[in-house]
């Protein structure tokens, strides 16, 4: 059985039929229109005639309403605010929609058919342009009372830092971020953003050497509050930043474990994402397998 995931993003729109083992078969792209029902047309056009179940899965960007499939105001779609997505999509495709926002969706590809596969329980991190994570506990996605479960990026994590608009001061994301990175980088001289950083960590650079171990105590002060929350089987990194985990995965994997209770510290488990760019599809295919809460 064929299952449609639909992955919005602020640049493009990523259409996918995967099959039960995770599989893209059939896959179309677009460039992310500024109107949201010339995006309506284009999925219900383009997955016509293609084989599926009753059900199309889509990963959002949030603030949406995830349950009604209703945006709020994602900052990189503003002619989206306010757009009943759902209910215009399930007009047009006569099919059935389920709306998660995208760290979710990512979480749960990883869980049925990546990193995490096999686990209970998993936390998925993306840190890219910002930071977000997607919390599963025995195959039900934590969205939380009003859908801010797994929003970490806004979780303090230092008592002063950069400020950035919209998020607390000192917050994981203002301040580990790949975006955060990349400042750093650029206000030492630095330039490339963060994968240059962590080229010129690997090959020995001092400078870059420092700004990568600040930026890894800084992601395992989150990681390490996460663990204490959740208590997860695994914590998967993703995102942009993830490409770079042979460089420092064995260091944050001790940063982290230096942070938790010694009872757990040999227990923690970081496994780095497998799924590539393939994410955000498959994540949205899967969603009818799982329950959220």
């Amino acid at each position: 059985m064929q299952a449609i995931g639909i992955d919005i993003g602020g640049t493009s729109i990523r259409a996918a039929s995967v099959d039960e083992s995770g599989h893209v078969t059939t896959f179309e792209q677009i460039r992310t229109p500024f109107d949201p029902e010339e995006a309506v047309r284009w999925i219900a056009q383009t997955i016509d005639g293609w084989e599926s179940g009753s059900t199309i899965g889509v990963a959002a960007p949030g603030p949406l309403q995830a349950e009604k499939g209703l945006f709020l105001d994602p900052p990189n779609l503003p002619g989206w605010h306010g757009f009943p997505f759902k209910e215009k999509l399930e007009a047009a495709a006569d099919l059935s929609v389920i709306m998660e926002n995208d760290a979710n969706a990512a979480a749960a590809a990883e869980w049925v058919h990546g990193a995490g596969k096999g686990t209970a329980s998993l936390a998925y991190v993306t840190i890219s342009t910002g930071v977000g994570a997607g919390l599963i506990v025995d195959g039900r996605i934590i969205g939380g009372f009003r859908g801010n479960g797994g929003e970490v990026g806004n979780m303090i994590i230092a008592d002063d830092g950069p400020h950035q608009q919209g998020m607390n001061r000192g917050s994981w994301e203002s301040l580990a971020s790949g975006t955060a990175l990349g400042r750093r980088a650029h206000a030492a001289g630095i330039r490339g953003g963060a994968p240059e950083l962590f080229s010129l960590a690997s090959s020995g650079d001092q400078a870059a050497e420092g700004l990568i171990a600040e930026w890894i105590d800084f992601t395992a002060r989150g990681l390490a509050n996460l663990f204490h929350t959740v208590d997860p089987d695994c914590i998967v990194i993703g995102g942009g930043v993830s490409g770079s985990a042979p460089y420092f995965m064995k260091q944050l994997r001790e940063a982290v474990a230096a942070k938790v209770y010694k009872s757990a510290a040999e227990t923690i488990d970081l496994r780095t994402a497998a799924l590539g760019r393939s994410t955000g599809v498959i994540g949205a295919a899967v969603l009818r397998r799982l329950i959220r809460v």
